[in-house]
């Protein structure tokens, strides 16, 4: 038998165009709405961070990505010199023998060059010595006093001398133009040789540093993957300049980095103080403040559709023997606590679809209506309601719209 009390419920809301529902296999009941005390608990999970530690980086190469080959494992203890990381270098050794016969083929151009521009210089300077000495001849020749030979004689002597002056002079500027185009040419292969010198050593200092060794003792902590959202590992694609492996200094403060999701906006404030409670050791809580907070939530992951602000949040105290980074931690802020509220409980508000022109919350009234309201603060059972409801006011629980 449907109780009376619901079946007027159904006749009213019916007269205004909206009817409440009950869920599948749960009646919906009333409530009337009262003051009451919200108390809204901040919590949040996180990891351990090393406050001060020095990153190792990918190194810069000709390669936009490199594979990792090898990595020391997560939390081993390096010492200064050690191996902790290294990347696949089969592109760059597979280059290093063209390079080195790049340098023997460069070696080699600039040897036959500089014989052939010794041969063609030689063979100037020996025409340049052949028509210096006819230019002598021809200079004698001319010199013999003119009133000793016939005028036709003395005339053609001063024209092979004029002829010998203009073939000795272009010689001359021959020998120099062969000079310096050997010189250019010879300059040239040069720098081509010192280039394809410079490639092998670009290439050795490149293969050698793409094994990373620790620049400390310390602790190895390898960092996680900034798109897919877990640790980095072997076999893994990486750019230049991403930090694959940090060595955090533990003589130094210890902090929490936390994720407020999207949803939470508003919710966590720098200076806010609470407790951060490890996972290893749940009976030995730790005060904690936020230190910071950005202002942009960010992704998850190149696929994840989730949100988050990155919270950092520092330490009242360090212990090394037990605190090591990337430890888990639950993070639980000082409650805000909203005394003397309207209280309207959380099964009683329709919050607005997303995707959704409305942006307002709405309560079902026990008319059967769907009223506007404003939602300030919530806990786990209840909201805070400023605006659209009064005390008293009876609402329906545990049905939908």
């Amino acid at each position: 038998m449907i109780p009376r009390w619901f079946a007027c419920l159904i006749g009213c809301a019916a007269c205004r165009g909206e009817i409440v529902k009950p869920a599948a296999g749960e009646l919906a009941r009333t409530a009337r709405l009262a003051h009451g005390t919200i108390i809204d608990r901040a919590t949040m999970t996180g990891d351990l961070r090393a406050a001060s530690s020095v990153g190792l980086t990918v190194p810069r190469t000709d390669s936009w990505q490199l594979a990792i080959r090898w990595l020391a494992d997560d939390g081993t203890i390096v010492k200064a010199g050690d191996k902790v990381l290294e990347f696949d270098n089969s592109a760059f050794t597979a280059q290093l023998e063209e390079k080195h016969l790049g340098v023997l083929e460069a070696a080699m151009t600039l040897r036959a060059a500089q014989d052939l521009s010794a041969i063609e210089t030689a063979t100037k300077a020996t025409v340049v010595r052949q028509v210096t000495i006819a230019l002598e001849k021809a200079t004698v020749r001319a010199d013999v006093p003119a009133d000793l030979l016939p005028g036709r004689d003395a005339q053609e002597r001063q024209l092979e001398k004029k002829r010998a002056e203009v073939v000795a002079e272009k010689a001359g500027r021959d020998l120099a133009a062969q000079r310096d185009q050997a010189a250019i040419d010879l300059h040239i292969k040069q720098i081509e040789l010192d280039k394809a010198r410079r490639a092998i050593e670009a290439a050795e200092k490149t293969i050698a540093d793409l094994v990373i060794v620790a620049p400390r003792d310390g602790l190895i902590v390898v960092e996680d993957h900034p798109w897919l959202g877990r640790k980095i590992h072997v076999g893994d694609t990486v750019q230049p300049g991403m930090t694959v492996v940090s060595l955090p200094d533990m003589t130094q403060p210890m902090e929490v980095h936390a994720e407020l999701s999207d949803v939470d906006d508003g919710r966590v404030a720098v200076g806010m103080a609470g407790t951060c409670t490890l996972d290893a050791y749940p009976g030995d809580p730790i005060a904690c403040k936020v230190k910071d907070l950005t202002p942009v939530a960010r992704t998850k992951g190149e696929t994840s559709l989730r949100r988050a602000f990155a919270v950092l949040l520092d330490l009242g105290k360090t212990d090394s023997a037990r605190m090591r980074p990337g430890m888990s931690v639950k993070v639980e802020l000082h409650p805000k606590t909203l005394p003397n509220v309207l209280v309207v409980p959380r099964g009683a508000v329709v919050m607005a679809a997303p995707g959704s022109a409305r942006t307002t919350a709405r309560v079902r009234m026990a008319t059967g209506e769907l009223r506007d309201v404003t939602l300030g603060a919530c806990d786990a059972q209840a909201c805070a309601v400023s605006g659209g409801v009064g005390d008293g006011d009876a609402v329906v629980i545990g049905g939908s719209p």
